[in-house]
């Protein structure tokens, strides 16, 4: 893999695995990249078998070596997986990338064991930074990584991503902002005169943990 392509498929997530429940004995990885990530929950829950969903074909070559099995397909394809077979379904960064989800979230319910979990992460549109940009900056200016990859095709506020996965028959059991950093005094003393309205702002990117609703 390319330079680029390491900093786009190597990403090993650490972040992400508090939300992993104890006792998870088999999770699958949507967009798994070169499987850093399922490497890090195997390190940190020696007895879980780990697979991965990866369309770049070297990248799931790499994720093949540190996972149990990795499928190289697109994400549509997770639908072909193995049935009532997994704890939890992690998708980091993945659903901004997709033009439609919702046959994606259907899929993964069917996935999960009973009492299985999605764990997700996804870029803050209203990371502070971004709608400083916007409001006093007036720019929208697409990059190569972060909140305004130029390959997002979706943009979220954890509001309108809770309010994605309960049309689509999910239950949030936690939506929190991950990944924040120390605020510059300017920005501190700012935030702290009206903390409701810049609730969320602070980091730039969310995970949430949700579970599908039993509709027997």
């Amino acid at each position: 893999m390319s330079n680029d392509n390491d900093r786009y498929y190597s990403q090993s997530r650490p972040e992400m695995l508090q939300f992993i429940p104890e006792g998870t004995q088999r999770l699958l990885d949507i967009g798994c990249g070169d499987g850093r990530f399922g490497e890090g929950v195997k390190c940190r829950f020696p007895n879980c078998e780990t697979w991965g969903v990866e369309p770049e074909t070297s990248a799931a070559a790499e994720a093949a070596k540190r996972n149990d099995k990795v499928l190289n397909a697109s994400i549509e394809a997770v639908g072909d997986l193995p049935q009532g077979f997994f704890d939890v379904v992690t998708m980091n960064d993945v659903l901004e990338h997709l033009y439609h989800s919702e046959p994606v979230l259907e899929a993964i319910k069917g996935l999960l064991k009973p009492n299985g979990c999605l764990i997700l992460s996804l870029p803050n549109v209203r990371f502070y930074l971004n709608v400083r940009d916007l409001l006093f900056h007036t720019d929208w200016e697409y990059k190569d990584f972060g909140i305004l990859d130029r390959t997002h095709v979706k943009f979220f506020t954890r509001k309108s991503a809770e309010r994605l996965l309960e049309e689509n028959g999910y239950r949030v059991l936690k939506a929190v902002g991950i990944n924040g950093h120390r605020l510059k005094l300017h920005y501190r003393t700012l935030f702290a005169l009206a903390p409701k309205f810049f609730e969320g702002m602070r980091e730039p990117q969310f995970a949430i943990v949700a579970v599908p609703v039993n509709e027997g």
